[in-house]
Parts: structure tokens; sequence; C-alpha cells
């Protein structure tokens, strides 16, 4: 692999929705982060997490809305929830099927397995130039949603709020010396 490839993964970072813009990355680079999040180790092959390409953000800004009232918000927070699934030029969810009855992959294991698919698709975009950042939370337990995106067994693990990076967005945070993130055991 090319070193300004890995030069760019290594200076990944978080990029939250009011510093993204258009263009969003199309069908091709979505088939193509999917390929690279199907790569995640993944114990039995079990294929614990799939991507849902928000489309109509309408009709998910209604699901926010409905979601945060069904969870007591007043009118006032209801419209804040409303507005976050349009903050970010785009959006995809992330749907997770964690099997509690596998005796050979503990539902630990399967996380990890969704964590590193998200962390692929969004490294197979970062290299195409675009940039995000995942929300979690409520909102992935927002009724409507839930029953709009997932199937029997599954929920929402993520929201992905994906766009290109402005140029004002805020650069990488340092990282933890190697010293504390790398030691080898003789």
């Amino acid at each position: 692999m090319p070193s300004s490839i890995i030069q760019r993964l290594a200076s990944r970072h978080s990029v939250g929705a009011k510093f993204l813009t258009e263009p969003v990355p199309t069908a091709k680079d979505y088939e193509e982060a999917a390929l690279w999040a199907s790569a995640a180790p993944d114990h039995c092959r079990l294929h614990p997490v799939r991507f849902v390409i928000i489309e109509n953000r309408a009709k998910l800004a209604d699901f926010f809305e409905s979601g945060a009232l069904s969870m007591g918000a007043d009118a006032e927070e209801a419209a804040k929830a409303r507005s976050k699934a349009t903050k970010a030029p785009a959006v995809v969810a992330a749907i997770a099927k964690i099997s509690t009855d596998n005796a050979r992959v503990p539902e630990y294991e399967q996380w990890m397995t969704v964590g590193a698919a998200v962390s692929n698709f969004l490294s197979a975009l970062e290299i195409k130039g675009f940039g995000g950042k995942i929300v979690s939370g409520s909102s992935t337990k927002y009724p409507d949603a839930v029953r709009a995106f997932c199937r029997k067994d599954e929920v929402i693990a993520c929201w992905i709020m994906l766009g290109t990076p402005k140029k004002d967005a805020p650069t990488p945070q340092p990282r933890e010396p190697i010293e504390q993130l790398l030691t080898y055991f003789s």
C-alpha cells in the first residue's frame, strides 16, 4: 500500500457535521466502502453488520422528531433532534445483528466485528477524500427508525455522518505516544 494512503489513514479523525459539505459519496463509493467493511475480522463469518444509505432525509428527520417525543422530549428538544438528521450532507445507518446464543462467537466478538467493519467503511471513504464521524446514543433506539431500518433481531449500531471536510475543519488531535499504544512481550 502506498505510504501516502497509510499516512492519510493514520491521520484520519472524526469530522463533525458542521464541518462537512458536498460532495458526498456516490453509489460506487458506498459499494467499495461496504466491500472494505466486509473484510473486517469475522469469527465464523456471521456477518453481523450491514449498512443502509439514508436517501430520504426528510423521513429520517421525522423519525428523529417522533423518537425524541416518544422518549419524553419537549417540543424544543424534539426540534433539535429533528435537525440532527439533516446536519451532515449524508447519513448511513450501521445495522448490527448480534447472535446471543452462539457458543463459539461471544457477543463481544461480534461487536468487535461491527466496530471493525464501521472503521473499514470510514477508512475506505477517507481514502477517497470524504470525512465523517459516528454518532450513537438515544437516536439509535428511536422506534420509527428501528422499524424502518432493522430486520428481526437487528439494532442500529450507529449513524455515520458523512461529507467532504470543509477547509476550516479541525485538524486531528495529537495521538497517544506510541509507547502507550504498543508494547512488546519477550
